[in-house]
Protein backbone atom coordinates (compact mmCIF):
# COMPACT_ATOMS: atom_id res chain seq x y z
CA UNK A 1 0.00 0.00 0.00
CA UNK A 2 1.57 3.50 -0.75
CA UNK A 3 1.48 6.00 2.14
CA UNK A 4 1.58 9.30 2.02
CA UNK A 5 2.71 12.64 4.16
CA UNK A 6 0.64 15.78 4.66
CA UNK A 7 3.47 18.31 4.05
CA UNK A 8 3.38 22.15 3.37
CA UNK A 9 6.56 24.56 2.80
CA UNK A 10 7.08 27.57 5.30
CA UNK A 11 8.84 30.10 3.94
CA UNK A 12 10.92 30.42 6.91
CA UNK A 13 11.00 26.76 7.91
CA UNK A 14 10.92 24.38 5.02
CA UNK A 15 8.99 21.53 4.60
CA UNK A 16 6.75 20.90 7.44
CA UNK A 17 4.58 17.58 8.16
CA UNK A 18 1.98 16.54 10.22
CA UNK A 19 2.60 14.69 13.40
CA UNK A 20 -0.15 12.10 15.31
CA UNK A 21 0.64 10.26 17.90
CA UNK A 22 -2.33 7.75 18.85
CA UNK A 23 -2.60 6.87 22.49
CA UNK A 24 -5.65 4.99 22.62
CA UNK A 25 -2.98 1.71 23.65
CA UNK A 26 -3.29 3.92 27.00
CA UNK A 27 -6.21 4.94 28.02
CA UNK A 28 -4.32 8.92 27.03
CA UNK A 29 -5.39 11.61 24.59
CA UNK A 30 -4.09 11.15 21.22
CA UNK A 31 -1.80 13.48 20.39
CA UNK A 32 -1.58 16.45 17.30
CA UNK A 33 1.40 18.31 16.28
CA UNK A 34 3.79 19.29 13.53
CA UNK A 35 7.05 18.83 12.54
CA UNK A 36 9.91 19.77 9.97
CA UNK A 37 11.67 16.35 10.33
CA UNK A 38 10.30 13.49 8.32
CA UNK A 39 11.12 10.96 10.64
CA UNK A 40 7.78 11.66 13.10
CA UNK A 41 6.12 12.74 10.05
CA UNK A 42 2.39 11.02 10.38
CA UNK A 43 1.86 8.44 7.58
CA UNK A 44 -1.93 8.18 5.65
CA UNK A 45 -2.84 5.74 2.86
CA UNK A 46 -3.09 7.39 -0.48
CA UNK A 47 -6.66 8.71 -1.39
CA UNK A 48 -7.57 9.14 2.47
CA UNK A 49 -9.42 12.34 1.10
CA UNK A 50 -11.42 10.12 -0.72
CA UNK A 51 -11.92 7.88 2.48
CA UNK A 52 -14.88 8.98 4.05
CA UNK A 53 -13.73 7.77 7.55
CA UNK A 54 -10.63 8.43 7.14
CA UNK A 55 -11.40 12.22 5.61
CA UNK A 56 -13.44 12.14 8.36
CA UNK A 57 -10.80 11.64 11.43
CA UNK A 58 -8.58 13.82 10.14
CA UNK A 59 -9.77 16.69 7.86
CA UNK A 60 -9.24 19.12 11.07
CA UNK A 61 -5.76 17.82 12.10
CA UNK A 62 -4.64 21.78 12.10
CA UNK A 63 -7.89 22.81 14.15
CA UNK A 64 -6.26 19.89 17.08
CA UNK A 65 -2.94 20.81 16.62
CA UNK A 66 -3.99 24.62 17.77
CA UNK A 67 -6.96 23.74 20.22
CA UNK A 68 -6.73 25.52 23.26
CA UNK A 69 -9.11 23.14 25.26
CA UNK A 70 -6.41 20.29 24.68
CA UNK A 71 -4.39 19.96 28.00
CA UNK A 72 -1.89 17.80 26.60
CA UNK A 73 -1.65 19.95 23.61
CA UNK A 74 1.49 22.13 22.59
CA UNK A 75 -0.70 25.17 22.36
CA UNK A 76 -2.56 26.86 24.93
CA UNK A 77 -3.84 30.41 25.95
CA UNK A 78 -3.71 32.25 29.05
CA UNK A 79 -6.83 34.47 29.64
CA UNK A 80 -7.72 37.07 31.64
CA UNK A 81 -10.03 35.65 34.82
CA UNK A 82 -11.67 38.48 34.82
CA UNK A 83 -12.53 39.50 31.22
CA UNK A 84 -12.45 36.15 29.53
CA UNK A 85 -10.24 37.57 27.14
CA UNK A 86 -7.03 35.68 26.04
CA UNK A 87 -3.64 37.82 26.70
CA UNK A 88 -1.00 35.00 25.80
CA UNK A 89 -0.82 32.34 24.05
CA UNK A 90 1.91 29.74 24.48
CA UNK A 91 3.58 27.16 22.43
CA UNK A 92 5.94 23.81 23.71
CA UNK A 93 7.12 20.83 22.68
CA UNK A 94 7.52 20.57 18.65
CA UNK A 95 5.47 23.93 17.78
CA UNK A 96 7.64 25.64 20.22
CA UNK A 97 10.57 24.39 18.16
CA UNK A 98 9.09 25.90 15.03
CA UNK A 99 7.41 28.68 16.06
CA UNK A 100 11.50 29.87 16.92
CA UNK A 101 12.69 29.27 13.42
CA UNK A 102 9.71 31.25 12.10
CA UNK A 103 10.33 34.64 12.90
CA UNK A 104 7.21 35.19 13.58
CA UNK A 105 4.99 35.84 16.59
CA UNK A 106 2.55 33.03 17.98
CA UNK A 107 -0.80 34.72 16.05
CA UNK A 108 0.95 34.87 13.02
CA UNK A 109 2.45 31.53 13.22
CA UNK A 110 -0.85 29.73 13.69
CA UNK A 111 -2.48 31.61 11.33
CA UNK A 112 0.30 30.80 8.67
CA UNK A 113 -0.18 26.88 9.70
CA UNK A 114 -4.64 27.65 9.06
CA UNK A 115 -3.85 28.79 5.58
CA UNK A 116 -1.10 26.96 4.11
CA UNK A 117 -1.87 24.53 1.67
CA UNK A 118 -1.30 21.13 3.05
CA UNK A 119 -1.03 18.81 0.31
CA UNK A 120 0.05 14.72 0.48
CA UNK A 121 3.24 13.98 -0.73
CA UNK A 122 4.53 10.46 -1.29
CA UNK A 123 6.43 8.53 1.15
CA UNK A 124 9.65 7.80 -0.49
CA UNK A 125 10.37 3.72 -0.28
CA UNK A 126 14.15 2.70 0.01
CA UNK A 127 14.86 -0.48 -2.50
CA UNK A 128 17.19 -3.06 -1.06
CA UNK A 129 19.66 -4.50 -3.25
Amino acid sequence: MREVFVSAVHPAIGRLYWVFTSNADCNYPDHYSLTDRRELAFRLPKGWRDHDSLYWLYKSHIYKVFDPDDLFGDYAEIADDEMGEVQEQRLSGLLAGLHAKSGQTVEEFRLWMFRAAWVDIPVLQTVES
